[in-house]
């Protein structure tokens, strides 16, 4: 059997203590590379130590593009020219460093950024390493000037080349065989071209997206090659990553780390900042109830019914335990107008199940209001013109953001999970906006859609009056559907919370299942491999009143964690208890959680 680590999770079981215990997990490799495009490009200025240093902590390798001076040195700037990102004018290989230094280059991207200059390759590198690999694109200049220049600084064990032109890549080849090449292009990706370049020396190809499919995937594998795509952004970072890939550049590297491999990421308590929480069970005790309990806070919503039916939903119709359908018309929910729902925060998510009965180009109206407002403080709509179901949110200023989910992506009568959230503390200059379906970015607005890439920092704007199925206190923009625990944070939550969240649904289970209560009253004890090899033996001892106990496991460590059927703890005495599970040698990681009642 491989070696056992043991993790607590701090953040015990819903019940109970809670033991986490994974079996040779490693994270320690990246499945698909997260390489900063010219750094974090649509946070701050291309190119810039502001840019480099912003993309730490979300990329793994940071690109940036390399010039040479009138007076011999290799500086880092994208166009040969100054004149689109700096105050100044001309071409750089016609200025010396000092005359370069002196160029503004951060004010054109925002404000914020005045002052930023066009930074040396040394002081890239040094701004990047060693929390990730500078992958330095060279723009113009020789061979033996970036060699000499990174043999000076130390560095060729620690970087990466790539270049346009083949012929520049052999010559760094011949100089020092020791660094890392990969091979730019675009077009057709061939057998012929892969073989090319591998007489260069490259061992990587950076291809355009437009020209990579799986076909070129397969070309490049066969010809021993890792290949990345560029430039990436949205919604297609997921489409690559499913793909397989090795690396995707992007200027929002971040997202290529949250969608690419989210079990990695930040999980965080999702109690922090849950502001309402509708379980919409109300129905399954009184089916005509028009109480929509906030089994969270105080924010109880009313369902105004104007017929004879129900419009509850319970059994196989429902989600989890119960659900409602509303019509905008004959049943909707209003949602009070709350200190808790006022957000009072740059940040903002809404997480919610529904289930259409027509596509947004369906819609009666303009708008079918799922989750809406008049003020449109936060909402989640249909909107026909468009085609997509929406997330909007405005800010004190009056900016807003609108991504959306195409309907091409969407289904009718089926249960769907639609998460939103908005970060205003993304950037130094940029908010940013995200709509998830079923667990995965679907859409990502940077900055106000008047903007881009810049704004949308303020505080939500107040004063919301919501419905569920109508557009808050008006009689319009009817929605026909489901909807099923429904929940609003004053805070972003991370694309690995929405991925739990989803997960977890699919499993059965709602969000209940994820707001867990510590407690220290059940103790881990031991962990053993079984005498017979054939199992592991989890340990523990009970210090509060529980009296049965039972095991849930997941494959990684945010879960969801599912209840393991047909093992008992084996009493020990004294208030020490043992799970024997059975687990094959080399078998997949595994996650383990107590749990008491």
């Amino acid at each position: 059997m491989n070696a056992m680590s043991l993790k607590l999770l701090k953040t015990a079981g819903r019940f109970a203590g809670a033991v986490v215990v994974t079996l040779a997990l490693d994270l320690t490799a990246a499945q698909v590379l997260s390489i900063g495009h010219r750094g974090n490009s649509m946070f701050a200025p291309e190119n810039t130590l502001a840019a480099f240093r912003s993309a730490l902590g979300k990329a793994d390798w940071v690109e940036l593009d390399g010039h040479i001076t009138r007076d011999g040195h290799v500086v880092v700037i994208h166009d040969s020219t100054v004149d689109r990102t700096t105050d100044g004018a001309g071409s750089v290989s016609n200025l010396t460093l000092a005359e370069l230094k002196l160029l503004d280059a951060g004010s054109w991207f925002a404000p914020e950024f005045a002052g930023e200059r066009i930074p040396t390759l040394a002081e890239a590198i040094e701004a990047i390493l060693p929390e990730a690999v500078p992958l330095i694109e060279r723009k113009a200049g020789s061979a033996a000037v970036y060699v000499a220049e990174l043999r000076r600084l130390g560095v060729i064990d620690s970087v990466a080349v790539q270049a346009f032109d083949w012929n520049f890549l052999a010559a760094v080849h011949a100089l020092e065989p020791g660094l890392r090449l990969g091979a730019l292009g675009s077009g057709a990706l061939t057998s012929a071209k892969l073989g090319e370049i591998a007489r260069t020396g490259a061992t990587f190809v950076a291809w355009e997206k437009a020209n990579v499919t799986a076909t070129e995937l397969d070309l490049a594998r066969a010809a021993g090659m890792e290949l990345f795509v560029w430039t990436v952004d949205g919604p297609q970072i997921g489409v690559f990553a499913a793909l397989g890939v090795d690396g995707i550049i992007s200027n929002d590297p971040a997202s290529v780390r949250a969608q690419t491999h989210p079990d990695t990421g930040p999980a965080s308590d999702l109690r922090a900042g849950l502001v309402a929480y509708w379980k919409m069970d109300d129905g399954l005790t009184d089916p005509f109830t028009t109480v929509v309990e906030d089994s969270h806070g105080a924010n109880t919503a009313a369902l105004t019914r104007t017929d004879g039916d129900s419009h509850w939903i319970g059994g196989d119709d429902a989600r989890f335990g119960g659900s409602l359908f509303v019509d905008g018309a004959h049943a909707y929910v209003t949602v009070p107008s709350t200190p808790a729902l006022n957000i009072n925060t740059n940040e903002v998510t809404l997480s919610l199940w529904v289930r259409l009965t027509a596509l947004p180009s369906q819609a009666p109206e303009a708008y079918a209001g799922i989750f809406d407002s008049v003020e449109d403080c936060y909402a989640l709509y249909l909107d026909r013109s468009a085609s997509e179901l929406r997330f909007k949110v405005t800010d004190t200023a009056g900016h807003a953001a609108r991504p959306g989910i195409p309907q091409a992506a969407l289904t009718t009568n089926r249960w769907l999970h639609v998460a939103a959230t908005y970060n205003g503390n993304a950037g130094l200059a940029s908010g940013q906006t995200v709509i998830y379906l079923d667990g995965q970015a679907a859409d990502i607005h940077v900055g106000h859609d008047g903007s881009a890439p810049t704004g949308l920092k303020g505080n939500v704007k107040p004063n919301q009056s919501a419905a569920f199925g109508r557009n808050g206190t008006q009689a319009a923009y009817r929605f026909v559907g489901a909807v099923d625990d429904a929940a609003v944070w004053n805070r972003a939550l991370s694309a690995t919370d929405i991925a739990r969240i989803h997960e977890i649904g699919t499993n059965g289970l709602p969000l209940s299942e994820l707001l867990f209560e510590p407690t220290p009253d059940i103790v881990f004890t031991s962990l053993r491999v079984s005498p017979n090899g054939a199992g592991i033996e989890i340990a523990f001892q009970n210090l509060g009143p529980w009296e049965s106990f039972w095991l849930r496991r997941a494959t990684n460590l945010h879960g969801p964690y599912l209840r393991v059927p047909g093992v008992t703890p084996v009493a020990m005495g004294d208030g020490h208890y043992r799970f024997d599970y059975p687990i094959a040698p080399g078998g997949p990681d595994e996650w383990f959680r107590i749990e008491g009642d």
